[in-house]
């Protein structure tokens, strides 16, 4: 950010999306992936645009979770994510935080409009 600055860029508008760790953590544990055609399931449907898996047998018993979607390893990238990096918003013009666990269809209107 400093660098922009020093170069005479100005830092217009931030978005930043709030949410829990926990909230973070049940929606990645929960993502699928189906090898055979390559849809993202979530067990509840609650990652962005994932739907829940169809009832299906055969397309739920070849359902897998990737190997970094574990509790553990979300924890682990979410404290690696704060140690290597700076809450900017000190040098935007104008900041919006929007709460994560809305509707992405209130979300993206929330944002057009502050961007617009």
């Amino acid at each position: 950010a400093a660098g922009l600055e020093a170069a005479g860029i100005e830092l217009e508008r931030l978005v930043v999306v709030v949410i829990s760790d926990d909230e973070l953590v049940k929606r990645a544990v929960g993502r699928r992936i189906d090898p055979v055609t390559h849809q993202m399931y979530h067990l509840d449907g609650l990652a962005f645009g994932f739907p829940e898996p169809p009832d299906d047998d055969g397309v739920r018993n070849r359902l897998v979770q990737r190997g970094d979607d574990t509790e553990d390893r979300v924890r682990a990238r979410l404290q690696q994510y704060r140690d290597t990096n700076l809450d900017l918003s000190s040098v935007f013009k104008k900041v919006l935080q929007v709460d994560g666990t809305k509707d992405v269809d209130e979300l993206k209107k929330d944002i057009e409009a502050f961007l617009a």
